[in-house]
């Protein structure tokens, strides 16, 4: 997120980590949560088990178990410029979150695998893309994340709009007055969504931007 923000020579805010890390527009942290040790040591001891690819995040780093196509994907899509660490070491590192990166079929098995743990009770668990398999602290979301926000802006649900793809997008679009989705969105994503606009392929979130500053509504954006 950094290398876009610089394009539009921005600070911030951002929420990202699907909610677990947040700053505000001076580019402070107002919001970090992160993994317990014995949680990260579950799932890394999964990964070693299964071979799976494994990424690490905290705070402004991102770190990646092992070079191979399943990198070069995750690299393509986020143009991130990643460091390689074992999961031996990732194991003895902070961390935000972790994800999978894997084929959807076995994505949606490990996901299933892993919400019937009841030792990782205190882990929010997401799939964020078919591909991906998301772990974040204990009832952290992007609607968390979102709202952390905007108490530090003073704002209210009312005065915030946000748009979304899939399921890690729920709990943020279900929080804020202003819902919105692109067209190719997941069926659930659409489903509670009060806007829908073109897909992402197709420019959607620049047609939601447009809208909004364009339109004569005040309480979502302000000069």
């Amino acid at each position: 997120m950094r290398p876009l923000l610089a394009e539009l020579e921005l600070k911030g805010p951002i929420v990202s980590s699907n909610g677990a890390h947040v700053i505000n527009s001076n580019g402070e942290v107002i919001f970090d949560e992160s993994l317990s040790p014995e949680i990260i040591d579950d799932i890394v001891s999964f990964a070693e088990h299964h071979d799976i690819h494994l990424n690490r995040y905290h705070g402004d780093t991102i770190t990646f178990s092992k070079p191979g196509p399943l990198a070069d994907l995750y690299q393509t899509r986020t143009g991130c410029k990643p460091e390689y660490t074992s999961l031996r070491e990732i194991r003895s590192l902070p961390a935000t979150k972790l994800l999978f990166v894997g084929e959807h079929q076995d994505i949606a098995e490990y996901s299933l695998h892993f919400n019937r743990q009841t030792g990782l009770q205190g882990t929010s668990i997401v799939r964020s893309e078919p591909d991906y398999l998301e772990f974040l602290p204990a009832g952290v979301t992007k609607g968390i994340g979102l709202q952390k926000l905007a108490e530090h802006m003073e704002l209210n649900s009312s005065n915030c709009a946000a748009i979304g793809d899939w399921l890690n997008d729920l709990e943020m679009l279900q929080w804020v007055e202003h819902s919105v989705c692109v067209g190719n969105a997941h069926h659930e994503i659409q489903a509670i969504c009060k806007t829908k606009v073109a897909t992402n392929d197709q420019g959607g979130v620049a047609e939601f931007l447009n809208s909004i500053i364009e339109s004569d509504k005040e309480g979502i954006v302000t000069a």
